[in-house]
């Protein structure tokens, strides 16, 4: 199979905690498109053991599919499978009570299919 690098789809959204939930959102996939989601993951760089939350969003609407702490030596949540997106959607990822100043990314790869 060949992938052009116009059929990538790719979202690296970095945040900062602040003692609050934190989401951060992909961009969202053209209309008339739709994207296969094949690697997705929550990080908190800086906290092992964060609960975290993997979903997506529709129409304004927040659709959280999995939810789980990280581990006690791990620091993320990953996708299991793959997720189909179509236009106007987006990714989204949330750590849950992110510490003040910790370093938080939603990481979402994938590609569009014809």
């Amino acid at each position: 199979m060949s992938v052009k690098l116009s059929d990538i789809y790719s979202a690296e959204l970095k945040g900062v905690g602040a003692a609050a939930d934190l989401d951060l959102e992909g961009p969202k996939v053209p209309e008339g498109r739709v994207v296969r989601l094949r690697i997705m993951y929550a990080v908190d760089l800086t906290t092992v053991n964060r609960s975290m939350r993997l979903g997506y969003v529709r129409a304004g609407t927040k659709y959280w599919f999995k939810r789980q702490n990280a581990g006690a030596s791990a620091f993320g949540v990953a996708l299991d499978g793959e997720l189909y997106l179509v236009g106007g959607e987006s990714p989204i990822a949330r750590v849950e009570s992110a510490p003040s100043a910790d370093e938080c990314w939603l990481i979402a790869r994938g590609e569009y299919l014809p």
